[in-house]
């Protein structure tokens, strides 16, 4: 086993036991006689109905450590509301009678319940109603959706309710006493900041702090969080979009979200938003145009409604389906089920906010997706940057990805240390046609696999999955799957190539096309310009022409992110390892949502407020945005985005740097990066390699904003004492930087001086210029008492040999203390360079002081037992 295979190896134990690390008892379901209970630590959650006669279905949910039942069976709240052949139907309806049940261990340490239940009701005999819950290890978190099945024959049909769409899961009562709270947490907001570009703005004043302003300079191109707060008033509906909501009292919080996709209104979207004669429509950054004969409006993305009403010592709350949930009479039989969209609800004692962003870090990390392979660490290396640079020296964009440059890239890239390798826009036949180029790539993928083989990478391809060239015998034999405008014409889509509604029987062609790939070994893809496009075709998965364009565009968008996300569920499955990311790094990418991250994770920027082949700070402190406002809420293992490894400017280490706290990748041309750097960014992924396991699922505590003096992000596992300190700093500054943790478990601090006594670590930074940049990786001692406790210089290596032996690097002359356990005996120290020692001895506990005094830089010491 190489060392490659065996850090991987390493990254997945590990990340399976960041999996499991919030649960340390398994969740039980259990039935009784009419009720089936849910349970752990945490909670109890039971669901009363019959099993011998129709009856309501009710709820009771007790929060262990209030000890107070939350919901509770005298409940008048329905759970649920749709409406069936024009007939309203409820779950406090006396309509239910149990019929089954089936209980699923989930692959992350969860448990699924589905519930069926059936209805003498008249008007909808026939329907099999499914409740499906999923409970985790101690958490309050409790997933569920709603689905309802036609048996045999029959043949339901969902309606409005007095002209409007009435379907809502899930419905609950909670008991509160005024004031309450409503925190509405959005993610989707389109470039909602702007990027002060004065250099001389003050330190900590560069990024988010001048107000919003009508042209586009500096302004920062991603998809920003947003959090709004107000309280509730008795008698008043509130809703909002979402998709994370918490109601806070004075004694518990109540959180909920749904799993969906749209941005927040039509920031970024729209050149123009007139209508008819000169209805252009067009996404600031990529060509998407037609001509519409409608307006869009923010309303338009708001899908789902998270509906609030204070009552009298009651909040009730729902989730409503707002636009395109379903068409008035659209129809469920045998071959057509329907179902709402996963939500999630917990629970917790108290009002802190921060409590309520760590239990929704925690679910989306650990329990809403069943595959590992997108929570594992992966750094990885995309050819895009390389083109877009090579291109602009003029090269071809597409035509430069020939076996002959991408093995020379190959080759470079393994000196970085990378573990996944991307090839974008440009393996392809055609866009549409997701096969290798048959002149550039005429044997296929099969050599570039044998060749990433070879160093130990995986193979990853781009698609724009929406994407067909016109000029193929694909688009000619589908042409009732192009997405045309208001006046009949194929919208010009991605690189000016018309777009397939995915919505549709392409979404099966779709899929085929991705196993065969899987089957040639890819293990990632990127999915890029998922974009709407307003399809208004009629006949396919979302309206036949019954309807009119404005309801079957409506369908359409609503059902849009969940075919992707169902396409990444069957490839998922199909292939555990496959890791998914979706392109949202322009406006209009309908994927923003939480989704995406049931079964793979974001890539959410491309280049912020900058643009290719930008190699300085600037750029990359547009990326670092990313971690810095989804801190402790979204895990930043989920995101991915690229930084320049290039030197120019002295940013190598500083863009490098930026990588370790989220994102991972890399990309431009490597062959202007020196061998000697490659290698030396490759040496600092290694590292970063050795702790990322032990943090993936953390919460990083940061202090500053991006281009603060200073902007520290700390993320280390208290439990092993292993992880990571990335600092920096807007202006040239010193500061010390204080961490909590268990010495006795520490073995080393490599990058950076350090002193640790025995609860705390003390690194003092030093940023001798404007933009600068430390790191520090704190290693386990695996339990082995061996421990370098203070280091003068900064230490280049560390590492056990086996349980009993210690091997060091002292990358600059210094003094390091070493507390070695007294069970190993006498300690015997060599060294490849002169150097000094003194040993002392304690009797009580029996340990060994060593203090080691080295002149020479780069001297490697060695400590072994003489037992």
């Amino acid at each position: 086993m190489n060392s490659i295979e065996k850090t991987n190896r390493r990254m997945i134990l590990l990340i399976l036991y960041g999996l499991i690390v919030i649960a340390t008892a398994q969740p039980q379901i259990s039935k009784q006689k009419n009720k089936i209970c849910l349970q752990n630590k945490r909670l109890t959650k039971e669901i009363y109905f019959s099993e011998t006669t129709s009856a309501p279905i009710r709820l009771s949910l007790r929060l262990n450590a209030m000890q107070q039942n939350i919901l509770d069976t005298k409940n008048d709240q329905p759970l649920f509301t749709f409406c069936l052949n024009n007939t309203l139907l409820q779950g406090s309806d006396p309509a239910w009678k149990y019929k089954d049940h089936h209980i699923r261990h989930l692959q992350n340490q969860g448990l699924e319940l589905e519930l069926i239940f059936t209805t003498e009701e008249p008007a909808v005999k026939g329907l099999e109603l499914v409740l499906c819950q999923q409970i985790f290890s101690n958490t309050t978190f409790i997933r569920e959706k709603l689905e309802l099945r036609a048996v045999g024959t029959t043949r339901l049909y969902l309606n409005k309710c007095n002209g409007i769409l009435c379907f809502k899961f899930p419905m609950l009562n909670l008991p509160v006493q005024p004031p309450v709270k409503s925190t509405e947490i959005r993610i989707a907001s389109w470039a909602a900041e702007l990027i002060d570009i004065d250099e001389h703005a003050a330190p900590g004043d560069r990024f988010g702090d001048n107000p919003a302003d009508d042209h586009d300079l500096g302004r920062n191109h991603m998809f920003h969080p947003r959090l709004t707060n107000n309280v509730l008033k008795t008698g008043e509906t509130q809703i909002s979009k979402g998709p994370i909501q918490i109601i806070s009292t004075n004694t518990y919080s109540w959180i909920t979200t749904y799993e969906h996709a749209s941005q927040d209104n039509t920031n970024g979207l729209l050149k123009s938003n007139k209508s008819s004669d000169s209805g252009l429509l067009r996404d600031n950054l990529q060509g998407v145009k037609g001509n519409f004969d409608f307006l869009l409006e923010d309303g338009d993305f708001h899908f789902l409604g998270i509906t609030q009403r204070l009552q009298q010592n009651a909040l009730a709350l729902s989730v409503d389906i707002l636009r395109g949930g379903y068409l008035d009479g659209e129809v469920i039989d045998a071959n057509h089920s329907y179902s709402s969209v996963w939500t999630g609800s917990g629970i917790h004692a108290g009002n802190d906010i921060d409590s309520s962003k760590a239990m929704i870090h925690d679910y989306l990390y650990s329990c809403i997706c069943e595959k590992p392979a997108s929570r594992r660490p992966h750094f990885y290396y995309n050819t895009w940057g390389m083109q877009r640079s090579r291109h602009r020296r003029g090269e071809p964009l597409r035509g430069i990805l020939t076996y002959e440059n991408i093995f020379a890239e190959i080759r470079r890239a393994a000196d970085l240390n990378v573990d996944i390798f991307v090839l974008d826009d440009g393996w392809e036949t055609a866009q549409g046609i997701w096969e290798p180029h048959p002149q550039r790539l005429p044997q296929g993928l099969a050599p570039i696999k044998a060749e990433l083989d070879k160093h130990g990478m995986m193979l990853g391809v781009w698609f724009s999955p929406m994407g067909i060239d016109s000029s193929t015998e694909r688009y000619q034999r589908y042409r009732e799957w192009v997405i045309k405008d208001s006046e009949g014409r194929p919208v010009p889509a991605q690189w000016e190539h018309p777009a397939f509604d995915f919505v549709s029987d392409f979404f099966d062609l779709f899929v085929t096309d991705c196993k065969r790939l899987i089957d040639q070994g890819v293990r990632f893809f990127k999915w890029d310009a998922i974009n709407t496009f307003f399809s208004t075709l009629p006949n396919l998965h979302h309206g036949s022409d019954r309807y009119s364009k404005a309801e079957i565009r409506a369908r359409y968008e609503y059902l849009l992110p969940l075919y992707v996300t169902r396409a990444m569920k069957h490839l998922t499955d199909y292939e555990p390892n496959l890791i998914i990311e979706i392109d949202l790094t322009e406006a209009r990418r309908v994927m923003t949502g939480l989704a995406v991250l049931s079964q793979g994770k974001y890539f959410w920027m491309n280049n912020g407020a900058s643009w290719y082949d930008d190699y300085s700070t600037y750029r990359t402190k547009s990326m670092r945005t990313i971690a810095n406002r989804f801190a402790g809420l979204i895990p930043l293992e989920l995101f991915t985005y690229a930084c320049y490894p290039h030197n120019d400017y002295n940013a190598s280490r500083y863009n490098v740097n930026t990588i370790f706290i989220s994102g991972h990748g890399l990309w431009g041309d490597l062959q202007q990066v020196d061998k000697k750097d490659r290698q030396e960014i490759g040496k600092q992924i290694n590292k970063a390699k050795r702790v990322l396991p032990y943090i993936a699922h953390l919460r990083p505590n940061v202090i500053g904003r991006v281009g603060a003096s200073p902007e520290i992000y700390t993320m280390v596992n208290r439990e092993k004492t292993a992880g990571q300190i990335i600092a920096f700093s807007g202006s040239a500054a010193a500061y010390i930087h204080r961490i909590e943790l268990d010495r006795s478990r520490m073995l080393a601090v490599l990058n950076h001086a350090y002193r640790c006594n025995s609860d705390t670590l003390q690194l003092d930074f030093e940023f001798p210029m404007p933009d600068a940049t430390r790191e520090a990786f704190i290693l386990p001692n695996l339990e082995t008492g061996i421990t370098i406790s203070a280091s003068t210089s900064w230490l280049d290596e560390a590492e056990l040999i086996g349980k009993k032996h210690l091997r060091y690097t002292s990358a600059a002359p210094g003094e390091q203390t070493i507390l070695w356990p007294g069970r190993l005996g006498q300690p015997q120290i060599s060294a490849s360079e002169k150097i000094t020692w003194f040993v002392r001895h304690s009797a009580v506990p029996e340990k060994y002081s060593i203090t080691i005094k080295a002149k020479i830089a780069g001297t490697t010491v060695r400590i072994d037992s003489q037992k």
